[in-house]
């Protein structure tokens, strides 16, 4: 369609069956007479499938109507205030959170009871929090404000067979319930039909299983920030899955699998996460929330000299800002070594007791990474 071409626009009378072949894209709305319509594998269809007599067989499609032509803008819901719990890519307020393999996590990771572990701070870009601390009882009251709209959000539409999940199924903004366990197969396309403010929620009674190599994919606008699922029981992401949105779980622990990509966050109020060699994102990135634009800048704060022998000192750059800093420093293992209080302009960074190596860093405010980087300690 070009200039200005509308698929709400287009019509296709056919007297005699039609025949879509694969992988084809079709655009407007067919309406066959005393014929069949038999649409294959791959097709994607703008539009509308009528026949006034006649059967319609369809096979791995993706059809959704045309948007425009005084089509109504669907924003869906309204979503939850995730206030502190937005900062964490991986949360239990209730149960260990376990890591294996090597994970790469953008976002903060903890529990508010039990221990964090297994999680090198070489790829967590986020804070650690490998106890309780207030950061985590803070995060476990604001996800449970969060479940409760959630779970008390009306529903629009109920999808009846939860057991047949996913398969292709395109959704466009709404509250939407599975009213028992639900069987994620295959691929979930979520349609937020141009509008990138569109919120979805998916309310599931029940536990969450996906096949492996299962799908979310946002389309026309959608944003990952914006999808919520509010699960009663375990989740199960299985091997290889592309997951979006902000997984809530309400006394279930959560598994992700091996080679799991998730742009969202996994949060349980009851429950134990475990996490093998997976990558996760969460939208947005909290690093940034909050930083003047001071702190935008490549370098907040300079460590000179580096390389380093005995000694090297800390310079903040705008001595302005009145939060407190932490500096904490790695060795190539991932062990934490040393954490020294950044207050003033210059602060002293001893290094005398160092073997010579490569060491990593990270400074935080606020429990959030705003700097990281690479030290090196010469004989």
């Amino acid at each position: 369609m070009i200039n200005g071409a509308l698929a709400c626009n287009i019509f296709w009378k056919v007297e005699g069956a039609v025949s879509i072949a694969t992988g084809t894209k079709m655009k407007g709305t067919i309406i066959a007479n005393n014929a069949a319509i038999n649409m294959n594998t791959g097709d994607t269809l703008a539009g509308r499938a009528f026949t006034t007599a006649g059967a319609i067989t369809i096979d791995g499609v993706l059809a959704h109507t045309p948007v425009g032509c005084g089509s109504a803008l669907l924003t869906g819901p309204a979503a939850p205030n995730l206030a502190s719990a937005e900062c964490y890519v991986v949360f239990s307020s209730d149960g260990p959170v376990t890591n294996a393999g090597v994970t790469h996590l953008t976002g903060d990771v903890g529990t508010n009871v039990g221990l964090t572990t297994g999680y090198n701070p070489i790829y967590v870009t986020g804070a650690i929090h490998p106890i309780p601390d207030g950061s985590t009882a803070a995060c476990a009251a604001d996800l449970l404000n969060a479940y409760t709209y959630l779970n008390t959000l009306p529903y629009d539409i109920e999808l009846l067979y939860p057991a047949q999940f996913g398969k292709n199924l395109t959704l466009t903004p709404h509250t939407y319930l599975l009213n028992g366990a639900t069987t994620f197969t295959d691929t979930l396309y979520l349609n937020a039909r141009g509008n990138t403010d569109a919120v979805f929620v998916i309310q599931i009674n029940g536990a969450l299983s996906t096949s492996t190599y299962s799908k979310v994919i946002l389309t026309n606008g959608t944003q990952a920030s914006n999808v919520f699922w509010k699960i009663e029981g375990a989740v199960s992401i299985n091997d290889n899955s592309t997951f979006r949105g902000t997984i809530v779980c309400n006394n279930g622990a959560i598994d992700l699998n091996t080679g799991v990509t998730l742009k969202g966050r996994a949060l349980t109020t009851t429950g134990a996460i475990s996490t093998t060699a997976i990558s996760a994102v969460m939208p947005p990135d909290c690093s940034t929330v909050g930083i003047t634009s001071i702190e935008n800048s490549t370098e907040i704060f300079t460590i000179y000299p580096n390389p380093f022998r005995t000694s090297a000192s800390i310079r903040q750059k705008n001595a302005s800002i009145s939060n407190a800093s932490e500096l904490k420093l790695y060795n190539i293992l991932g062990d934490e070594i040393m954490t020294v209080s950044i207050t003033k302009e210059f602060t002293a960074l001893n290094t005398n007791a160092l073997p010579p190596g490569m060491y990593f860093y990270k400074i935080l405010r606020n429990n959030r990474i705003i700097q990281s980087g690479k030290l090196i300690a010469q004989e």
